[in-house]
């Protein structure tokens, strides 16, 4: 991947309530929004046993997706 690049995941009305997922260059990413309606992408692998992001929840509560396998929790940063 070029690292110093803009790549297009979705279009911003696609980025509602769900995480969506997108495979770029052959990496699996997951964009989701935040309760102020910012986008945010990570790289689609929960970090505890490798499970998609991209199945979980987004909490407006605290601004974080849940993997859905084990619930962990990760920001906009991927915190």
């Amino acid at each position: 991947m070029y690292i110093n690049f803009w790549y297009p995941v979705c279009l911003s009305e696609e980025l509602q309530e769900k995480p969506v997922k997108a495979t770029i260059l052959g990496l699996e990413f997951v964009a989701f929004r935040d309760s102020n309606g910012n986008a945010h992408c990570l790289s689609d692998v929960c970090v505890h046993r490798g499970g998609s992001l991209a199945g979980g929840l987004c909490h407006q509560e605290d601004n974080t997706i849940a993997c859905p396998y084990h619930g962990w929790r990760f920001n906009g940063s991927g915190k």
